[in-house]
């Protein structure tokens, strides 16, 4: 559906986007992960025209945008990381208000906002004031302001950052329900357990896509083995004993209580670092990321 191409976006010294190519698939949900400054923001900026690329080009089903942004636009619910409604209003009335802005006849407004505030659990706070609302009510009635117009595309920039998890739940069973609709959804998180939910995973560090791919096929084609491994003894003080060995120390990280080991190659040391339990496991996202950002 949506194309980029070599598409880079600097702010002065800092170069936010760094010669991305990356695909957004129609009907499918695509996540685009990675920490702050990783440039997800600024994609999806130049995506809907709030920021114009340096150098690329943006293609929608196969036809280059030539920097005419309205083909996207038209089409597209864009929801930035910030909320962005008016607290002063009450939830009904910014929907009214973003039904007004986006031509929603009046009939078909009353209908499509009690869906959707039935569909987000809002029906309850239609008059509660925006400002009033928690974290994930704020977001649920920012998502449910640009389904307003039903659009095909749906942009969401950090949806659940600062959000408690019971309404990340909630949210991603409503992202969910749109995607069976056969809405197209790209997404950014900084939050690998999220990117977990996609189906299509762009990974990114510095600005650069390190790689991107079905989540499936990047964990099938995983280059090694992974251990979890219960240490005997001070966790802290083990992953110190074994900094130091080669090819040991830099594939191994801590996750709470465990210690977890990459063996990338034909040799496994994983019986090298004091244990009490090694237990062979299949790779995550976070697996997956970690292996490509130490490689770069």
């Amino acid at each position: 559906m949506i194309r980029l191409e070599h598409v880079s976006k600097s702010f002065a010294a800092i170069r936010a986007v760094n010669d991305v190519s990356l695909v957004i698939k129609k009907g499918m949900i695509t996540i685009v992960t990675g920490a702050d400054g990783a440039g997800k923001s600024t994609i999806f900026k130049m995506l809907v025209g709030l920021v114009k690329k340096d150098a690329g080009d943006i293609f929608l089903n196969g036809e280059n945008l030539n920097d005419d942004y309205s083909r996207i636009t038209s089409i597209c619910g864009y929801m930035p990381e910030k909320f962005s409604l008016y607290v002063d209003l009450s939830v009904e009335e910014n929907l009214n208000f973003f039904a007004d802005m986006q031509m929603v006849s009046r009939r078909r407004r009353e209908e499509l906002k009690q869906r959707l505030l039935e569909k987000t659990g809002m029906l309850p706070y239609k008059k509660r004031r925006a400002g009033a609302l928690s974290g994930g009510m704020k977001q649920k009635l920012a998502l449910s302001a640009i389904l307003l117009s039903s659009p095909e595309l749906i942009i969401l920039d950090e949806p659940t950052t600062g959000v408690d998890p019971l309404s990340r739940i909630e949210f991603f069973a409503i992202i969910e329900d749109l995607k069976k609709e056969g809405k197209t959804i790209v997404m950014s998180t900084p939050y690998l357990d999220e990117a977990e939910k996609g189906d299509f995973v762009v990974l990114q560090k510095n600005g650069r896509a390190m790689v991107q791919d079905s989540i499936a096929l990047l964990k099938k084609s995983f280059p090694g083995r992974l251990f979890r491994i219960l240490p005997r003894g001070n966790i802290f003080e083990v992953m110190q004993q074994i900094h130091d060995i080669p090819g040991l120390g830099g594939q191994a990280h801590m996750r709470g209580k465990f210690i977890r080991y990459m063996q990338i190659g034909p040799e496994n040391l994983s019986r090298q670092i004091p244990h009490l339990e090694i237990i062979e496991e299949k790779p995550t996202l976070e697996d997956v990321y970690i292996y490509h950002e130490r490689r770069q």
